[in-house]
């Protein structure tokens, strides 16, 4: 069974930079046998064509068979993008002073709400490097689509786990509508079904209710 645009499928991916260090993974295997001490999700669901990965590995998938082994290289220009000399910016030392922090290249600092990483110290004035960490990296991914994922149920959790890092939902569907018992806001509920329902068309509306905490 070949992948389509719009189907949810769960993965097992290891990524790799070209120097063959890896970034990121989810395959507990391969973590194991590596000794990398790392919080690994016992599942990964993606919807296909919705950028739920990178975007070079998101198109690659499409099409391309249901269990089979793959191996894909992604340039960086489909992944988290080239470096953008605008992201680059000259922020005052006595900023970093005044919150008591030392600034030394490869420092990883907030800045304004911004994540950056500092490259260099000079005349008062630091340089920090805002772009995402990876940017300018081609990727190498291998990675095997288990199965297609049918049940609205399992979409919706599967869903809710990849965007909102909420493991093991407690997700109820009755006639395509979905009660979902999660810790949101009513305030997210239109936002939230907005998303949903364009990655499952089926879907009729979403009912948010607070989970019990046990006494």
């Amino acid at each position: 069974m070949k992948a389509q645009k719009g189907d949810f499928v769960e993965i097992t991916y290891v990524g790799r930079l070209e120097d063959n260090s890896i970034f990121d993974l989810n395959d507990k295997e391969v973590a194991k046998k590596l000794a990398i001490q790392a919080h690994i999700h016992d599942r990964t669901v993606i919807c296909l064509g919705e950028r739920d990965v990178v975007p070079g590995l998101d198109d690659f998938l499409i099409d391309k068979t249901i269990g089979e082994r793959l191996h894909v290289e992604i340039p960086s220009e489909q992944a988290f993008g080239k470096k953008d000399p605008k992201k680059f910016s000259l922020v005052p030392l006595n900023k970093f002073k005044e919150q008591k922090i030392n600034p030394i290249p490869g420092l990883r600092v907030e800045v304004e709400d911004y994540t950056g990483i500092i490259k260099s110290v000079s005349g008062g004035r630091v340089l920090v490097d805002f772009n995402h960490a990876l940017a300018g990296r081609n990727l190498v991914y291998d990675i095997i689509m288990n199965r297609k994922i049918d049940s609205l149920k399992d979409k919706v959790a599967g869903f809710l786990e990849m965007n909102f890092h909420l493991h093991h939902v407690d997700v109820e569907e009755k006639e395509n509508h979905a009660t979902i018992k999660a810790p949101f806001p009513k305030e997210m509920k239109d936002m939230l079904e907005a998303e949903l329902k364009k990655r499952i068309p089926e879907l009729k509306g979403i009912t948010l209710e607070q989970p019990q905490t046990s006494k």
